[in-house]
């Protein structure tokens, strides 16, 4: 009787949870769903494994195929460097940008993320076309990251 009692609650909790997903609670825009698919984070680490800062990457030409078109290669970036005075540089597969345009904390993209804050900065940068895989290398001073984007074409 207990073994039996004991299943039954088991397929009970089971299957009420299994009607629901996560996601069901946030109202997102298709922009925003597109976003968070082609949203890329990772931390930038120094020499000595300290972390020096944060980064986020969105690659626009799959959010917005008409305003971000196939002939350049379009990312909305926001990081976190602990040194606020650090340099800050792009390349995308060992290719320089083409534009690199600082932005506010509230800025048009700041929908797609649902992320604003002060210390933060915010990039909207482009390359010429890439590959398949894109390669955006992100620097703070001398320290880099990698993160990879594919394009599917």
């Amino acid at each position: 009787m207990k073994y039996l009692l004991t299943m039954l609650m088991f397929v009970l909790i089971i299957t009420g949870c299994a009607q629901k997903s996560a996601f069901e609670r946030f109202q997102l825009t298709k922009p925003q769903e597109l976003a968070e698919d082609n949203m890329k984070s990772n931390k930038i680490i120094n020499d000595k494994n300290e972390v020096v800062g944060v980064v986020t990457a969105v690659y626009l030409n799959k959010i917005d195929p008409k305003r971000y078109n196939h002939q350049y290669e379009f990312f909305y970036v926001y990081l976190f460097a602990k040194n606020e005075t650090a340099t800050i540089k792009f390349s995308l597969d060992g290719k320089q940008t083409l534009l690199q345009e600082e932005l506010s904390n509230i800025n048009e993209f700041t929908t797609l993320t649902s992320f604003t804050s002060k210390w933060n900065k915010y990039y909207l940068v482009g390359f010429a076309k890439g590959e398949e895989n894109l390669h955006l290398k992100v620097y703070i001073d001398e320290d880099s990251t990698t993160l990879t984007f594919r394009t599917y074409r």
